[in-house]
């Protein structure tokens, strides 16, 4: 499972049309399991966007119902009473796609994708209608086994989401990896609150001296009787020597403060 982020118009939608095969690029090529998306018949249903509609006389269950027959799938009731439940569909079963609403309707869309056995489910903005702790719930009931990439261009979804990422800017794959490796590889400045027992001040004077620290001060705290230090380092590499000057103190915790995307997204 994969984030894809990238701000309005960098490419999102675009990239995940040429995974299922809808559109074909006119340089390189794209292969899923080796073989060339647009040769896959299964790929277009793993598609799931907010501009998906449905006829708008068939209910609910007749969309699942007829998906289901037409693509010669197996124990069809017990799969879509499944999907429905994961969904919190069930009140809506026999209910018209014109009268869903605009969410209902965008989770019986995840639900014929549930449904099919396409390899690949890809998320357009989904995760941003239905919110990151209702998408991870169904990558975990409904997704297992198969690889999702969900697209958004909120910084907040992605934090939420906690996968690894896709940073796509401009059209162009710029990193990929969690977003603590691509702080790492960003210099994206860190930083490591550090609680300490009787304090020597030439210690503070050393950390804010010490290579790789761009600021070493004092915070007030006042559910602790010692000292709190704020430290912010150029990177997550100057870790390592920082704990060895740490080490001259009695110290009671240390809690590096993981980036967010915004960190990251500020360095780039």
């Amino acid at each position: 499972h994969v984030v894809l982020f990238g701000a309005e118009a960098s490419g999102k939608s675009t990239l995940l049309r040429l995974l299922t095969g809808i559109i074909r690029p006119t340089h390189g090529s794209v292969t899923i399991n080796g073989q060339p998306a647009h040769q896959h018949d299964k790929l277009a249903v793993g598609y799931v966007s907010a501009e998906a509609s449905e006829p708008a006389k068939d209910t609910l269950h007749t969309v699942l119902n007829t998906f289901a027959r037409t693509h010669g799938i197996t124990d069809i009731t017990a799969k879509i009473t499944r999907i429905i439940d994961a969904l919190a569909l069930g009140n809506a079963v026999h209910t018209e796609a014109r009268f869903l609403s605009s969410a209902q309707q965008l989770k019986l869309s995840i639900a014929r994708s549930a449904l099919s056995d396409t390899p690949l489910i890809l998320l357009d903005d989904v995760a941003d209608q239905i919110g990151p702790e209702v998408t991870k719930n169904l990558l975990d009931q409904l997704f297992t086994g198969r690889t999702i990439i969900i697209s958004t261009r909120f910084t907040s979804t992605v934090d939420s989401l906690a996968l690894p990422m896709m940073l796509l800017h401009r059209g162009r794959l710029t990193h990929y990896g969690t977003i603590d490796e691509i702080a790492l590889n960003t210099s994206t400045p860190r930083l490591v609150d550090v609680w300490v027992e009787g304090l020597r001040y030439d210690l503070l004077r050393q950390l804010k001296s010490a290579h790789g620290i761009i600021d070493a001060k004092l915070v007030p705290t006042t559910s602790f009787s010692g000292q709190k230090l704020r430290l912010t380092l150029h990177s997550s590499r100057y870790l390592p020597s920082i704990y060895d000057l740490l080490s001259q103190a009695p110290l009671i915790k240390v809690e590096e403060l993981p980036p967010s995307l915004n960190d990251v997204i500020s360095r780039l």
